[in-house]
């Protein structure tokens, strides 16, 4: 585990987590470079651990693949004694299987590690701000494997409309409300007050929630 000297002292606090050690050191001067403080990285699921309940960051951005084995065990760790803590997972792995299971067991976000600095900037800006991240192509894949494995439109879904069912659609690609606005050609406000219908709909109190249960529940959503 090692430490970094912090930016500037109101920047997002991360730890950083991945197997090899050089890259993981490389990747957190690149993350100081781009303005977060890099509070601790480490190489092993108990390392990981514990630098998080040293430091509490702001956010834990985890390579499910660690020297020590698959660390998806570890988000609900993460989630349980550190539950203040947004978990970010990054892996080489598009398997579908493998993220629906990082985020039921607590991650908030989702990239793979073929994207670039500019990309894992994109995803913490996102995850800072309260918000879900799934690498768009990742989180559709994941739908589409959840509906093989069930017949039907889950019934919490029957009561949202298209446009509904379009903006739930924007949000498990990722996008904001200024995103959601652009792509379906209305204003934030207009955005904002249907993402809030969906959540009223489906039961829930968040974006995250709702994409976890469209996941959980193999909800196929199409473009309207």
């Amino acid at each position: 585990m090692t430490d970094h000297p912090p930016p500037r002292p109101d920047a997002p606090e991360l730890v950083v987590a991945e197997a090899d050690r050089l890259f993981v050191d490389a990747l957190a001067l690149a993350l100081v470079d781009c303005g977060y403080r890099v509070r601790a990285t480490a190489t092993s699921r108990s390392g990981l651990v514990r630098a998080v309940l040293a430091h509490r960051p702001d956010v834990c951005v985890l390579d499910l693949h660690l020297a020590d084995g698959r660390a998806v065990d570890t988000i609900g760790l993460i989630a349980k004694y550190a539950p203040e803590v947004r978990i970010l997972a990054v892996s080489r792995d598009p398997d579908p299987v493998l993220v629906a299971a990082a985020m039921e067991t607590g991650a908030v976000g989702y990239l793979s590690k073929d994207q670039g600095i500019d990309m894992l900037d994109k995803a913490l800006t996102r995850v800072v701000a309260g918000e879900l991240f799934i690498e768009p192509a990742l989180a559709l894949e994941t739908i589409r494997h959840a509906r093989a494995r069930r017949d039907g439109l889950g019934e919490p879904f029957r009561w949202l409309t298209q446009r509904e069912l379009e903006v739930l659609r924007r949000l498990t690609e990722g996008d904001g409300t200024i995103e959601i606005a652009h792509a379906l050609g209305m204003t934030t406000n207009t955005a904002r007050t249907h993402v809030q219908s969906v959540l009223d709909k489906l039961g829930v109190h968040s974006r995250l929630e709702a994409v976890a249960l469209a996941n959980r529940l193999g909800v196929e959503l199409r473009a309207g």
